[in-house]
C-alpha cells in the first residue's frame, strides 16, 4: 500500500523541516482565503457548501469518524493537548499516524512558531515534486490558503514508483498556530486506488471539524489542471530578485551565496510563476525544465572533479539500476567549459517509462560545476523532461547554454538546432555570460589567488604525455590531468597522496617508494601473468578448447585465482604474452613518480627524468593510445580478477574512462602519440 519509497523518504524529509503545530481541538473557523504571499492582501473565497450531514448520534461531538485523543509534546511531556483524529490514530511520543481506508494521516507537536517555515516547506514540495528522483507530472496546488491564524495547502499529481506502478497522489498539509506560539501540523494523504466506502466519509469529518474544503482529496474528484501563467514572474517579498537581463527572454542574474553568506557570486536563472530565490540557492521549474543552484563549500580538501565525479556517479548508478522503468543509460565525459579557469559540466542521459504507460520519454540530468574561489563553486543542475517540453524549450536550454557555456544541442526538440542557426542574428550583440559578470566583480588578482601552488606556465608536452598514461586513474579520481600527479601540490593535498601511497602501496619513504617502482618496472602483474601461463602449460591446458579448458581448470586444483588463469588461458589463445598487459604497470610507474614528486621523495628533475626513460619504452612496445590502453585495460583486468561479463564490472568501469576523456574537447590524447619525448625542464 506504499508507493514510492522515494515519495515517502521526500515527504518524510520536508516535514521535519516544516514546523509542528498544537491545536487543542476543532472550533469556529473565519472561512479559507487563498494567499499568494503570506502578509498581503488575501483573495477571498466562497465559504465551502457540504453536502453530507453528520447523524444525530453519530461519534464523539457528531463526528462518527473521528476521535479526541490526547498528544503530548516530544520536547515537553507535560504539554498535552486534546484534538480530533480519525478513529484508530495510533499516539506515541508526540507523534500520531493512521493508515486505513486509503488514507494515511500523520500529526506531530512542537512548540516552534512560524508562518515563515510553512511557506518554507511549501516551496520545497513544490521544488521535490517535479525533480529528477519524484518526477511527478500534471501537479496542481492550491497555494497557501488561510484558514483563520491556521495555513494549509493542498498539492495533487500523479506519479510511478521504483517498480513502475503508477498512481495518483492526493495530499494536505495543515498547520494551526496557537495564541501561545504554540503549533500543531497534520498531513493527510489519500491514496484513490486503496479508496474504500468509508475513504470520503473520513474526510467530510475532518474538513467539517475544521471548517475547510477538502474536496479535492475525496476519492470522485478529478485533479485540477494548473492554469497559472509559467513565465510570470513575482519576486516574493523580502527575495533578492533575479534582474532582467539584456539579451534574456526567460534567464536573470541574482547574487549567491553560501549557507553562511559567503563566497557571493553571480548565477544566472530561469524568472517564471515557479522562481524561489534564497540566498543561498535559487529553484526553478518551467517549460519542462528544472533547475538549481547553489553555492557550495569544498569539504574533505576535495576539488572541483571529485565533487562533480562523485555527485555523477551517484545519479548514474541511481539510473542505471532502476531497470523497471528507465533505459538506455549514458553519462558523458567530465566536459570543460570554455570562459571560465575552471569548470566542468556532465550530462546524463535515458529514457524513462512514462505515467501509467509503456512509452519511454527522454530525459537528461546536466550537472555544471564552477570553481568560484579557494573554497567554493557553484553547482547548476538542470533536469530536461522531453515529455513536459512546450514550444517555449528549446529557448529556454538554448540560454542555458548561453549562459554557462554549455553545449546541450542534443537535448532540443527535434529540428530545434538547424532553427536556431537559421534564426540566429549575426548582427546583434551577443548577451552576457556568467563567466563575464564573474570576471567583471572579481578582480584578476582575486581571481588567481586561489590557484596558488599551480604553475601559470602550461607543463611541457612531454610532461604531459607522461600525465597521459595515467590519465585514466587521475580522471577516475576526480582530478585534473594538466596537472602533474592530478592536484596542486598544496600542503592538504600532499597529505592525502601521502595517505594513500602508504595505504595502496607501503611507501612512506624514499627507499620504499624507489623499491616499489623498481619492482614494478622489473616484474608487476605480467611477472604474475607469465607464472600463470607457465603453471597451465606444465599442466597441458593451454591449448584446449575453451569448453574443455574449464572443465578442466575446475578440476585442476590450482589454488591461485581462477579468472586469472581464464585471462592467462584467454591472452594465448590470442597470440599474446604477458608483456601485452606491461602498460599496466609502466602507467603506474609514472604516476608512482608524479606522486613522488608531490610527496617529495624525489625532486621534480629526478621525478621527470625518471618519468621520461620510462615513457620512452611504453613508446617503443606500443603503437598508439588506443593500444597503450588496450595492454593498461588488460592488466587492470587481470589485477582485479574480473570476468568482465556485466555492465557494471571494475573493468568496463575503467575503459569508459578513456572513452569518456576521448569525448573531451582538451583530452591527454590529442597529444600525438609518436611525438620526440625529451628533456624540457
Amino acid at each position: 500500500m506504499k508507493h514510492s519509497w522515494i515519495h515517502r523518504f521526500v515527504c518524510s524529509l520536508l516535514a521535519g523541516l516544516m514546523l509542528m503545530t498544537l491545536l487543542a481541538g476543532c472550533g469556529e473557523k473565519a472561512s479559507p482565503k487563498r494567499l499568494t504571499k503570506i502578509g498581503e492582501e488575501k483573495e477571498e473565497e466562497p465559504e465551502a457548501e457540504y453536502e453530507e450531514e453528520i447523524p444525530a448520534d453519530g461519534g464523539e461531538d457528531g463526528f462518527p469518524y473521528l476521535k479526541k485523543q490526547k498528544i503530548s509534546d516530544y520536547n515537553d511531556k507535560e504539554a498535552k493537548y486534546e484534538i480530533f483524529m480519525p478513529e484508530g490514530t495510533e499516539v506515541n511520543d508526540g507523534f500520531g499516524t493512521y493508515y486505513k481506508h486509503g488514507i494515511e494521516y500523520t500529526v506531530t507537536i512542537n512548540d516552534t512558531r512560524g508562518y515563515e517555515s510553512f511557506e518554507n516547506f511549501y516551496q520545497l514540495r513544490q521544488e521535490y515534486w517535479p525533480d529528477p528522483d519524484t518526477d511527478y507530472i500534471d501537479i496542481y496546488s492550491t497555494g497557501i490558503m488561510e484558514n483563520g491564524d491556521d495555513r494549509y495547502f493542498i498539492q495533487t499529481g500523479k506519479g510511478t514508483n521504483y517498480e513502475g506502478t503508477a498512481f495518483v497522489i492526493k495530499v494536505l498539509e495543515y498547520m494551526e498556530v496557537k495564541p501561545s506560539g504554540d503549533c500543531i501540523t497534520w498531513r493527510l494523504e489519500m491514496y484513490p486506488e486503496h479508496a474504500d466506502k468509508d475513504t470520503d466519509l473520513v474526510i467530510a469529518d475532518m474538513e467539517k471539524c475544521y471548517g475547510i474544503d477538502m474536496g479535492l482529496l475525496k476519492g470522485d474528484s478529478q485533479l485540477m489542471a494548473d492554469t497559472h501563467d509559467q513565465d510570470e514572474y513575482t519576486p516574493k517579498e523580502g527575495q533578492t530578485v533575479l534582474e532582467d537581463l539584456e539579451g534574456y527572454q526567460y534567464l536573470g542574474t541574482a547574487q549567491l551565496s553560501d549557507y553562511y553568506g559567503e563566497g557571493v557570486c553571480p548565477v544566472m536563472m530561469p524568472r517564471g510563476y515557479y522562481t524561489n530565490v534564497k540566498k543561498s540557492h535559487i529553484y526553478a521549474f518551467m517549460h519542462g525544465i528544472w533547475a538549481t543552484v547553489d553555492v557550495e563549500e569544498f569539504y574533505n580538501e576535495n576539488v572541483l572533479l571529485t565533487e562533480l565525479k562523485s555527485s555523477v556517479d551517484n545519479i548514474y548508478e541511481s539510473r542505471f539500476g532502476n531497470t523497471e522503468r528507465i533505459r538506455n543509460v549514458w553519462r558523458s565525459a567530465m566536459i570543460p567549459v570554455p570562459g571560465f579557469d575552471y569548470a566542468f559540466y556532465t550530462v546524463i542521459s535515458y529514457e524513462k517509462k512514462g505515467y501509467d504507460t509503456e512509452e519511454y520519454f527522454p530525459k537528461a540530468e546536466v550537472l555544471c560545476y564552477i570553481q568560484y574561489d579557494a573554497e567554493h563553486y557553484i553547482a547548476l543542475k538542470l533536469f530536461l523532461s522531453g515529455d513536459k517540453y512546450d514550444d517555449s524549450s528549446d529557448k529556454l536550454i538554448q540560454e542555458f547554454e548561453t549562459a554557462y557555456g554549455m553545449d546541450l544541442s542534443k537535448y532540443y526538440k527535434e529540428g530545434a538546432k538547424e532553427e536556431r542557426e537559421d534564426t540566429a542574428d549575426p548582427g546583434r550583440k551577443e548577451p552576457v555570460t556568467v563567466a563575464e559578470l564573474i570576471d567583471s566583480q572579481v578582480s584578476k588578482d582575486e581571481n588567481e589567488s586561489w590557484r596558488a601552488g599551480e604553475s601559470t606556465e602550461p607543463l611541457p608536452e612531454t610532461v604531459l604525455w607522461f600525465n597521459a598514461t595515467y590519465a585514466p586513474l587521475t580522471y577516475s579520481n576526480g582530478w585534473d590531468w594538466k596537472l602533474i600527479g592530478g592536484v596542486r601540490p598544496t600542503q592538504e593535498n600532499i597529505e592525502i597522496m601521502d595517505y594513500l601511497l602508504k595505504q595502496s602501496w607501503g611507501v612512506s619513504d624514499r627507499d620504499s617508494a624507489l623499491e616499489t617502482v623498481e619492482r614494478l618496472k622489473e616484474k608487476g602483474h605480467r611477472s604474475t601473468c607469465r607464472e600463470c601461463m607457465e603453471e597451465l602449460d606444465e599442466m597441458g591446458l593451454l591449448d584446449l578448447d575453451e569448453k574443455e579448458f574449464k572443465k578442466a581448470l575446475l578440476k585442476s586444483g590450482l589454488t591461485g585465482d581462477r579468472y586469472r588463469y581464464l585471462i592467462a588461458y584467454q591472452m594465448h589463445q590470442e597470440g599474446l604474452d604477458a608483456d601485452a598487459m606491461a602498460a599496466w604497470d609502466l602507467c603506474r610507474v609514472n604516476q608512482l613518480y608524479a606522486s613522488y614528486y608531490i610527496c617529495g621523495y624525489m625532486t621534480y628533475e629526478e621525478a621527470m627524468d625518471a618519468s621520461l626513460e620510462n615513457s620512452l619504452v611504453l613508446q617503443e612496445m606500443y603503437s598508439s593510445w588506443d593500444a597503450m590502453m588496450e595492454g593498461y585495460v588488460l592488466g587492470y583486468q587481470f589485477w582485479q580478477s574480473d570476468p568482465d561479463t556485466k555492465e557494471d564490472s571494475p573493468t568496463k568501469e575503467r575503459r569508459r574512462m578513456y572513452e569518456m576523456m576521448l569525448q573531451m574537447e582538451d583530452n591527454p590524447y590529442t597529444l600525438d602519440w609518436n611525438m620526440e619525448l625529451q628533456k624540457s625542464w
